[in-house]
């Protein structure tokens, strides 16, 4: 008798068990769910405008400056391992809407499918995924708390503990698992949150554990350079910076160089209010005031995203200013007045008095 009582229990310990762990981890699970379903909705249900006598979410119009992509184009600079892909994409204005709308929909489907626990496994595993590509793209931008890196390396946790766990009592996958059809479908607790073999999720349980802390500390190190060295970010969110390439001198003098803000923050932007050309020595050759700068016609800066809501380099009321992001091939006029010497380098100061700077051909 006491075998068959142990035999029972043992028998009926994955399904209460994991009922108990989902209901441990509810409010993680609406939280997780929540977070993804409020930024489908903040582009799906809410700031509308109206294009063509119809109501239109406006971060989801291509022609809107609010359009969602514009964080894309400000994120590129840090940006790990995908940006020649984010870049290529970025090229092609459908293939950029049809990212949107995959990533906003699989933000509902997590979101919704979360919060109310249906096919919270499979659902769960997806927020892995999405949570790991938004560190990939974002992960390095915040200004205060690491807020991005923070936001990724969280949401994985908790979804991995959720994909663990599963809906529980208190989930639609709690109905679905008392079908014939669930009894008849193995695959389904994969899915719907059914009982797993305890020896599988142990080493579940290991494998995404290691997962998130090799995913945590990994990150924390790429990005910000502060497990085994003094913290310094791979790419500055607080500072901006202008590299600079290609730069070339034209026989009347005009200079062509190509520019790109490749760090800091995407709430402002990097304001140069003089250019000047010098020699080897340093002395200038010739110069560009900010009055000169903010009268360059608009043919004088060529921004590789012309898209409305791109990050751009644009002439200000002095000089011209380029947002997180931004890369243009930008012409400076010949100038009435030159000094002597041969040009070596092409400088931009900013408006803090920051300078950029680059060696300069002649043609």
């Amino acid at each position: 008798m006491a075998e068959v009582n142990t035999v029972e229990r043992s028998a009926s310990w994955p399904a209460s068990c994991f009922s108990l762990l989902a209901l441990v981890l509810l409010g993680t699970r609406f939280v997780q769910g929540f977070i993804f379903w409020g930024g489908a909705s903040r582009r799906l249900f809410y700031n509308f405008h109206e294009l063509n006598g119809v109501d239109v979410p406006v971060k989801l119009d291509f022609e809107s400056a609010r359009f969602v992509a514009n964080k894309l184009t400000h994120a590129l600079p840090g940006t790990l391992w995908i940006q020649g892909p984010l870049e290529w994409t970025l090229q092609y204005p459908d293939l950029i809407i049809a990212s949107v709308w995959i990533w906003t929909l699989a933000e509902l489907a997590v979101g919704l499918g979360l919060i109310f626990g249906f096919a919270t496994r499979l659902l769960a595993l997806v927020s892995i995924g999405l949570n790991i590509a938004l560190m990939l793209i974002f992960g390095w931008m915040g200004s205060t708390c690491l807020d991005e890196w923070t936001m990724a390396v969280s949401g994985l946790a908790m979804s991995s503990a959720v994909f663990l766990a599963g809906g529980g009592t208190w989930s639609l996958d709690s109905l679905i698992g008392r079908t014939a059809w669930a009894d008849r479908n193995g695959w389904s607790n994969w899915v719907f949150s059914g009982p797993l073999p305890p020896s599988t999720v142990k080493t579940l349980s290991l494998l995404l554990a290691a997962l998130a802390v090799v995913f945590t500390v990994g990150s924390y190190h790429i990005l910000f350079h502060a497990v085994v060295s003094p913290q310094h970010a791979r790419v500055s969110f607080h500072s901006h910076s202008i590299a600079l390439s290609d730069a070339t001198v034209a026989a009347d003098g005009a200079v062509t160089f190509d520019a790109y803000v490749d760090a800091g923050p995407d709430t402002g932007a990097a304001y140069v209010i003089a250019a000047r050309l010098v020699d080897e020595s340093g002395a200038t050759v010739a110069e560009w005031n900010g009055a000169k700068l903010a009268a360059l016609p608009a043919t004088a800066i060529r921004n590789a995203y012309p898209y409305v809501w791109a990050s751009h380099f644009k002439t200000e009321k002095i000089g011209f200013s380029g947002q997180t992001g931004a890369r243009a091939t930008i012409t400076l006029p010949p100038l009435d007045e030159t000094h002597g010497g041969t040009p070596q380098e092409i400088v931009l100061e900013a408006i803090n008095g920051t300078t950029w700077r680059a060696k300069t051909e002649t043609r």
